[in-house]
């Protein structure tokens, strides 16, 4: 979620208010619910307080008017007790009639009581007693199937009010439970995966100070810690860069003080050691001259030994003019080079170390290649680790085999192309994939330390130009350098 801290502490307490909101208006209509059937309940008891009085007096009244029709029925006998059922009547009839506003079915009887109660009045006689009592016994059973309806209903409706009130506190009961779990467990993820965070921050910080080179931090959170964890990647990123940076600055210090160094050391032997071979050249070229006046069998030998002695001097002289040639100092600024000449030179100066003992060094440089504006140092740099890893991936290539470094110029649309081939071991697509990384190496502990490509193409990318490798392992390795003819204008962002 892309949201603050406060963000989601105010989602979350909404959240809150609105399960709380919720809970409420359904215990709020449950309640209403409760309210209604309290209200039917009154009602069927308000309708079985009218029902009853009127179910009692016909009881009653049924009951008189079956004594009177039974003392009737004896020999002589009248309509004894007669006179009280005028009264009864009128009583159970106002009684029906005002049920009758609450129940309009009874309407019908109670028109039928009164013509009865009429017709009893007009004519009071065993036949007429004989259907009243009819009709009091339907009323009786009529009225007592009702009550008995509203009586279950009473019932029915009291369950309901108990099932509902238990409904009501097991939902509030249970919602509060399920609130306060949900609260207490969103509480316990969420700082939780907070102090993880914090925890990580900790750990990777100290190990960033420490010289931490892996992966980033990954991140899932966009909140205020998710920032920290970008600020901490970049910083790790910027640090990096800065380290990396500053190796490629110490490295190149480095190989000036030591190409100053040999320098200083050539200069020094070729001053010691010029006049001895000066001497040792014209001693040398005074015995060719004499000898060749005589040309005896003994001055012939001489004058092959002299001759030898000659181009060995000469040989030595060479040796101290590449040396210093290769190690003269050159400005830390760009300047314009021919990189035909500066190959040579690097490749000459560089055969005499005892790695490239045995190995054939091929040019094929072409004149067309222009002038290129660089730093020389840097250029020279390259070379030379570009030159000693082929080496060093051609130490396991045995004879009949030929070890050999082949290196070409080409003139390119931008620039010249530098390309470097060499028949060693090759490398694998893995390690291929992986060449140009700080610290990576495939070589044995003291023998490299995976600074070398990296810088490669550290100081050919800062020239503007770019490197590529391509291999194909137990066979060859090829290195390709571009070169623009001007570095960029690195003051345009």
């Amino acid at each position: 979620m892309n949201a603050s801290l406060r963000t989601k502490g105010i989602l979350a307490v909404t959240t809150l208010i609105a399960y709380l909101a919720i809970i409420s208006v359904f215990i709020a209509h449950q309640r209403q619910t409760l309210g209604q059937i309290v209200g039917q309940l009154d009602a069927s008891q308000q309708q079985q307080a009218v029902l009853a009085p009127i179910l009692e007096l016909l009881s009653h009244a049924s009951v008189e008017t079956d004594v009177i029709l039974n003392s009737a029925n004896t020999p002589g006998g009248q309509l004894a007790g007669y006179d009280r059922l005028p009264i009864a009547f009128n009583a159970i009839g106002a009684s029906l009639e005002n049920a009758q506003r609450i129940y309009p079915m009874l309407a019908q009887d109670l028109e039928t009581f009164r013509i009865a109660a009429g017709s009893l009045r007009a004519m009071p006689s065993g036949v007429h007693l004989a259907h009243m009592r009819e009709v009091e016994q339907q009323l009786v059973t009529k009225l007592d199937s009702m009550m008995t309806g509203l009586q279950k209903r009473s019932t029915e409706l009291t369950q309901e009010y108990r099932e509902t009130q238990q409904y009501i506190s097991v939902f509030a009961i249970a919602a509060n439970v399920v609130g306060a779990v949900a609260s207490i467990a969103v509480i316990i993820v969420f700082f939780t995966g907070l102090a993880k965070d914090i925890k990580r921050l900790q750990n990777r910080a100290v190990a960033i100070v420490g010289g931490y080179a892996g992966p980033p931090l990954r991140n899932t959170r966009r909140d205020e810690v998710g920032g920290l964890i970008d600020a901490v990647n970049l910083m790790q990123v910027d640090l990096r860069r800065w380290e990396q940076q500053l190796e490629v600055a110490r490295q190149q210090q480095f190989h000036h003080e030591k190409m100053a160094a040999v320098g200083s050391l050539a200069a020094a032997i070729g001053h010691e050691v010029s006049n001895p071979i000066a001497a040792i050249a014209g001693v040398t070229q005074f015995i060719i001259d004499e000898t060749r006046r005589n040309e005896s069998p003994s001055n012939k030998v001489v004058q092959e030994f002299a001759t030898q002695i000659l181009g060995q001097t000469e040989r030595i002289a060479r040796i101290m003019r590449t040396m210093a040639t290769a190690t003269a100092p050159h400005p830390p600024e760009p300047e314009l080079l021919d990189l035909n000449v500066l190959i040579q030179s690097t490749c000459s100066f560089i055969s005499y170390d005892k790695r490239f003992r045995g190995i054939d060094i091929e040019f094929d440089l072409s004149r067309e290649v222009p002038a290129v504006t660089t730093v020389a140092d840097h250029v020279t740099q390259v070379l030379m680790n570009l030159l000693i890893n082929a080496a060093d991936a051609m130490e396991s290539v045995v004879a009949p085999v030929k070890r050999q470094i082949r290196i070409e110029t080409r003139a390119a649309d931008t620039g010249v192309d530098i390309r470097i081939r060499d028949n060693g071991r090759g490398m694998s697509a893995e390690v291929l994939a992986h060449a140009f990384e700080e610290s990576y190496t495939t070589k044995p502990a003291g023998k490299g330390r995976g600074i070398g490509l990296f810088l490669c193409k550290t100081l050919i990318g800062d020239a503007g130009g770019r490197i590529a490798l391509a291999s194909v392992p137990g066979e060859s390795t090829t290195v390709t350098l571009h070169l623009p003819l001007r570095p960029p204008d690195k003051s345009v962002s």
